[in-house]
């Protein structure tokens, strides 16, 4: 029996690894819409699993009260978890939380027309794997993240590379030579 990782990955993977004609990807949005459907479609068999987008995680009191701390493209929760709760991140503005999730995804496109350099570029992506590292140690506190995935999937549109980096599996990026 495929457990609920392997799934995730299994759907991640293929998605990343499919040949794509440059304009299958406008804009970041239309990456997170795609995959979005992929991972709905594919994880339909799981009745507990929901996908969302674009969650926020809130944290650090400003004046008593709590400020964005970051947002995630994807989150694949399970969704007979979600209730109103602060444990992790206190989410008030939108008045739900959860403890267990299965998938944090974090998407980068950068598009011909991006003036960043190269190496701005790197560090954007960067600067999302560290969130990832962050939002990982701060929930294991309150749920196991040994079962948990979390991914950042690139794509570089200016210079054709790709990357799909699994905070499990990868402990740092060689940018010399991710995959083209």
């Amino acid at each position: 029996m495929v457990t609920m990782n392997e799934r995730i990955k299994h759907i991640i993977e293929s998605f990343y690894s499919q040949n794509r004609n440059p304009k299958s990807f406008l804009t970041e949005d239309d990456v997170r819409c795609k995959l979005f459907a992929k991972l709905h479609s594919g994880l339909r068999g799981f009745r507990s699993v929901s996908v969302h987008a674009e969650v926020r995680w809130y944290g650090g009191n400003q004046n008593g009260r709590n400020k964005l701390k970051y947002r995630s493209d994807l989150v694949v929760i399970d969704k007979n978890d979600l209730q109103i709760n602060d444990n992790i991140f206190p989410l008030p503005s939108k008045g739900y939380g959860f403890n267990r999730y299965y998938a944090i995804i974090e998407i980068k496109l950068r598009r011909p027309n991006d003036k960043n350099s190269d190496n701005k570029y790197k560090q954007i992506i960067q600067k999302d794997i560290n969130k990832l590292r962050e939002i990982k140690e701060r929930t294991s506190k309150y749920s196991n993240t040994i079962n948990k995935k979390f991914f950042v999937i690139a794509f570089d549109k200016k210079r054709n590379k790709k990357l799909l980096y699994d905070l499990d599996i990868n402990d740092s990026v060689n940018w010399e030579d991710w995959n083209s």
